[in-house]
């Protein structure tokens, strides 16, 4: 192999493990905050109070961390 083969070689490895690291953080952390917050943020428009609302926020925050790591664990 030539040199300019084994770079473009070690440069494909790298992307492929930056898009590993972005995607793992986006799904793993990104996803069930956003659900998370949403859920906080709709349960207190409904006039739920701020415990409850704080409550189902980490609930279904909690719940959806499990289901995507269920979900990519294979």
């Amino acid at each position: 192999m030539t040199d300019e083969a084994q770079q473009r070689i070690q440069d494909n490895e790298d992307h492929r493990r930056s898009y590993d690291a972005i995607m793992g953080a986006a799904t793993e952390v990104g996803v069930p905050a956003s659900l998370g917050l949403a859920t906080m943020f709709t349960s207190l428009v409904m006039s739920n109070g701020l415990l409850i609302s704080i409550l189902a926020g980490v609930g279904v925050y909690i719940f959806s961390h499990v289901v995507v790591k269920l979900f990519f664990s294979h």
